[in-house]
Formats: C-alpha cells, sequence, structure tokens
C-alpha cells in the first residue's frame, strides 16, 4: 500500500487526500492550521501541523517517510524576503531528499506567455511570473533538478469548482477585453482525476498541462457561469487581449484521461 504525503492541505489537498484515502493509499496531510487538524483526521488523513518559515516549523515526524510527496504550496512572497517562496522550496527538497522517491509539483500555466495561440509544455518561459511575481519555472526546476527522486510537474489552468464557483469571478463588470479568448480552466473533480491517473500509471518524471480541453470563449464561460448563480452577467466590448491556449494533449494522450467538464 503506497504512502502518499501531500504538502498543503487546503483547497486542493483536502479533498484530494480524502480522495486517495477512498481509493486505499495511506495519506499524510500538512497544514498550518491547528484548528484543521481534526478535519484531516476526521477524513482519514493522518495530520501534521507544519510550516516552513522558509525554514521548517514544527515537528515533521514521519511525514516525509513516503513514497510520493505532493507539493501543493501556493507561489508567494514575504514582505522583505523576496526569495522567500524559493527558500521554503529549497527547504522541502532537503526533506525529501531522505526517503522520497517520487514527487508531483503542483505549478501552474502561469509559465506561459500571452503569445495568441497555443502553447505546449516545452513553451513555459522562465520570464514569465506568478500572480505574486514569482519565476514558476525556476520553482518547478527546483525539484526536477535533483536526481534524489523522479518529479512530475502537473500544470493546471485557473481552478474552479466547491468554493470557487467561475460564476463570482467576473460577475458584475462591464466593458471586459478579450470576449473571444479561449478559456484555460479546470474543475476540482478533474485535478483529483488526473492527480490519481498519474499515481496510478506511474507517469514520474513529466511535466503535463491540465486545462479542459472544451472549446469556450471567455465571454460564453463566464456569463453562463453569472447565470446559473443568478448573477448580474459580465459585459464585453470588442476590444482584443493577448491570450494562451494551453493545450493538454499530451496528458491525455499518455495518461489517457478524459476530462469530466
Amino acid at each position: 500500500m503506497k504512502t502518499i504525503s501531500i504538502l498543503g492541505c487546503g483547497w486542493l489537498g483536502l479533498p484530494l487526500g480524502e480522495y486517495l484515502v477512498k481509493r486505499g493509499f495511506v495519506v499524510k496531510g500538512s497544514t498550518t492550521q491547528k484548528e484543521k487538524l481534526q478535519e484531516l483526521e476526521h477524513v482519514g488523513i493522518k495530520p501534521y501541523h507544519l510550516s516552513f518559515e522558509p525554514d521548517l516549523v514544527g515537528e515533521a515526524r514521519d511525514f516525509f517517510d513516503s513514497e510520493i510527496l505532493i507539493i501543493n504550496l501556493p507561489p508567494r512572497n514575504r514582505e522583505g524576503v523576496p526569495n522567500f517562496y524559493e527558500l521554503q522550496l529549497e527547504t522541502i527538497r532537503s526533506y525529501a531528499q531522505g526517503s522520497v522517491k517520487h514527487v508531483l509539483f503542483v505549478s501552474s500555466t502561469g509559465v506561459y506567455p500571452n503569445s495568441n495561440q497555443e502553447v505546449t509544455e516545452e513553451d513555459a518561459d522562465v520570464n514569465c511570473l506568478s500572480r505574486s511575481g514569482i519565476p514558476l519555472l525556476k520553482m518547478e526546476q527546483i525539484f526536477t533538478q535533483s536526481t534524489a527522486f523522479e518529479t512530475t510537474i502537473m500544470r493546471f489552468g485557473g481552478l474552479y469548482g466547491p468554493e470557487r464557483h467561475p460564476g463570482r469571478f467576473l460577475a458584475g463588470k462591464t466593458d471586459l477585453l478579450g470576449a473571444d479568448n479561449p478559456v484555460n480552466m479546470i474543475h476540482l473533480e478533474d485535478c483529483l482525476g488526473v492527480i490519481e491517473a498519474i499515481i496510478d500509471q506511474g507517469l514520474w518524471g513529466e511535466t503535463f498541462n491540465a486545462c479542459s480541453p472544451k472549446q469556450e470563449t471567455r465571454k460564453s464561460f463566464y456569463q453562463s457561469a453569472a447565470n446559473d448563480l443568478g448573477l448580474q452577467p459580465p459585459t464585453f466590448n470588442d476590444q482584443p487581449q493577448p491570450f494562451k491556449k494551453v493545450s493538454s494533449e499530451k496528458l491525455i494522450k499518455l495518461a489517457g484521461y478524459k476530462f469530466k467538464y
């Protein structure tokens, strides 16, 4: 029975842990919030109260004694420490190098420039920054360049699902650009399914995009989502906006994954 450690049991990590427990895995999960420890335990996750400041704070005990480590840590720096997130990841790498065999690093399609065309995994650019100004490709390389374990990078598009309904994202806004731009989104259920497919098929040492292949424009997607909630749908003008269309063909072909949304 495989043991999986999930570093970061938030909006994605908690349901992922519960999902994997139900499929027979032994799951360890970390949280920075003491009040969430009981919630993790309730769904069958062995809870750990850990944070990286950027050094480890808390008692890791056997948290890193797992075959698979899933790193789901949002890219954020701290005021006065411009490389805080990088230091966090380097600390995590140092602990993982002991017994972890495989790392799954949750990244983002923010690694791609708005080139007004379709992008694949090879089109990542180190100059592309996260919303908080962090070069995501460089962060991925902290793990992919390590020889202590095999790393698979999972680049998710915009996350939505429970408590993140896209109908609220742009509701009521007017005169928006890029009405015909493609949408790069992924539902929580597909996030869980994609990660399960990677683990079950042992697809390590790879990089994958994970966005719904459904062809939909920004205007139709967000207006429909707002209508579903009974909210004022956003309006768009005719002005273009730079875009990218993220391809998930590699994931679909190699893992045989079929998106639900």
